[in-house]
């Protein structure tokens, strides 16, 4: 018995094993996570003021007052909130919906807001990202 799960198991590292090889090699498939943007939320600096500036010109929108929520996917600027008065600019070239409802589910969190069904945002959230 003992035989067939040393056996299981050696063919299970030599899978992993050649998936690691592929992987390295760049000819296997990227893994789900890799697929899936990553959404960052921060509170913008000082430093992000072009970047507050662009997304409003993009958006034909005046600035945020600020303390403003920045979102970025995969690294770029795409959406960003006013906690002062909830105002939202996007760029209006790239997929931002789902940025936004990060943005506005994070606002809710920071006033304090009870979550009754704020769940199903952010499971929509998720969702409109994939």
């Amino acid at each position: 018995m003992n035989s067939i799960f040393a056996l299981a198991a050696d063919e299970h590292r030599a899978d992993l094993r050649r998936q690691a090889d592929q992987w390295r090699l760049g000819s296997g498939r990227k893994s789900e996570r890799a697929e899936t943007p990553t959404v960052m939320l921060s509170l913008a600096g000082p430093d992000d003021e072009g970047l507050l500036e662009l997304l409003a010109a993009l958006d034909d929108a005046s600035p945020l007052q600020r303390p403003v929520l920045l979102a970025r996917v995969d690294g770029e600027p795409v959406a960003a909130l006013s906690l002062q008065d909830g105002r939202v600019v996007a760029n209006p070239f790239v997929p931002s919906e789902p940025a936004v409802a990060h943005l506005r589910l994070r606002q809710a969190h920071l006033a304090g807001a009870r979550p009754s069904h704020r769940w199903r945002d952010a499971i929509r959230a998720r969702l409109a990202l994939s």
